[in-house]
């Protein structure tokens, strides 16, 4: 009994945190600037009373390596110290995140049924504003998706942009689809709508078309050990997508959806082309041109970037007042050079091996999901994709263990 005390006051200390990580993050704040930043301190301390503290400075070596190559090659010195400062507060968001997760052991599920009940009801609060301007541009995003197509408001509610709220929410988005398609879910039909509405009212296309492959990926790997029921399941909702697709491509041909698609295959949509392409030939030039093995350092892409483009590209416009690359692999590959690139890729290979992600259909979706995504937007410091790699490492529900025999500690 007073072990269920313990635990319960655990999960109700960590709820207001979870919250905010989910939904408040960067509320109020100046672009940049997050809670989880400021709380930092905070944070470090815990670890500290968790004994953590040691495998938070064993893997900090790694950053550390690379601090006397870039101060050789030659630094803006306070924009330096700032943006090492802030990638410290993410590394000492991710060790308090692995640490959460060991404390939160059972209750995980739990956290991301409140989290989709409460992102149900500020949607319903986000379209409520919708109809008054003055307001609605606190939870919608009025930016134009594509070249050629009219700008029309995609909910964002507290997060920086379409992307980045889907991002934070997809751990729990693909949580419940796959609940759902193994039959474990009590109301499919309203998770069904929890889901799909503010994937629909966001139209983030990176968020969506990478959950869909990470879907596909997760359950082609586990078909055999998938139950008939939810074969049936997944054959029902591919021929439903399918009569969709069809009725929308003759009822409503010139959609923004379709228009988009095609501008993409063109090479016409800008966005699509600053992630994808765009961002690894410029972190390509730029660390050819400065320290192709530990790049040029953190802050360093916005110091650098304005003259570096003007002299090797054919560039007309104004550049935005802050640069950065919108990709995180490509902003790493320019930062730390090919050592952060190759590092990173080697850790997750390494972990996903080690922990056998591939034998828990939730670890194993959700590590395809944001492998893909890492190569198509995101960036360095973004503690949604921190939080995302946390929870395919530390937590592994049981009812997504595909080999009967696997044990562990997981329950829903």
């Amino acid at each position: 009994m007073a072990y269920r005390v313990i635990r319960k006051k655990t999960y109700y200390h960590f709820f207001p945190f979870v919250v905010l990580y989910f939904f408040a993050n960067n509320f109020l704040l100046p672009h940049g600037l997050l809670y989880t930043a400021i709380l930092s301190p905070l944070f470090f301390y815990w670890l500290y009373k968790k004994h953590a503290l040691p495998m938070f400075f064993k893997w900090g070596v790694l950053l550390l390596i690379p601090i006397p190559f870039h101060l050789a090659t030659g630094v803006d010195l306070k924009t330096y110290i700032i943006s090492t400062l802030l990638i410290l507060t993410v590394w000492i968001f991710l060790f308090t995140a692995i640490q959460a997760i060991k404390e939160l052991k059972g209750h995980l599920a739990d956290m991301f049924h409140k989290i989709l009940v409460i992102n149900a009801v500020l949607i319903v609060i986000a379209l409520i504003t919708l109809p008054f301007p003055s307001i609605n541009k606190v939870m919608w995003d009025h930016t134009p998706i594509s070249p050629g197509i009219p700008s029309f408001p995609r909910l964002m509610l507290l997060g920086y942009e379409p992307s980045h709220y889907g991002l934070l929410m997809a751990p729990v988005f693909i949580y419940f689809l796959l609940k759902m398609i193994l039959g474990k879910s009590s109301h499919p039909l309203i998770v069904t709508a929890g889901i799909a509405i503010p994937l629909m009212l966001s139209l983030s296309f990176g968020i969506i078309g990478g959950i869909f492959l990470a879907m596909v990926i997760g359950l082609v790997w586990h078909y055999k050990n998938i139950p008939p029921s939810s074969k049936s399941v997944l054959f029902k909702l591919m021929i439903l997508s399918v009569i969709i697709l069809i009725l929308i491509g003759l009822l409503w041909p010139f959609n923004p959806v379709f228009e988009r698609i095609i501008n993409i295959f063109q090479g016409t949509d800008t966005s699509a082309e600053a992630r994808l392409s765009d961002s690894f030939m410029f972190a390509t030039d730029l660390i050819q041109e400065f320290n192709i093995w530990t790049g040029v350092g953190p802050g360093q892409v916005k110091v650098l970037a304005p003259d570096f483009i003007d002299r090797h590209y054919d560039h007309t416009g104004d550049l935005p007042e802050v640069f950065r690359i919108p990709n995180t692999m490509a902003e790493m590959l320019a930062v730390y050079g090919i050592y952060g690139f190759t590092l990173k890729i080697l850790i997750q290979l390494y972990f996903f091996f080690r922990l056998k992600i591939h034998k828990n259909l939730y670890s194993l979706t959700l590590f395809a999901f944001i492998f893909i995504y890492q190569f198509t937007g995101s960036f360095l410091t973004n503690v949604a994709e921190v939080g995302i790699w946390v929870i395919v490492f530390t937590a592994r529900f049981s009812i997504f263990e595909m080999k009967p025999e696997q044990k562990n500690d997981w329950s829903e």
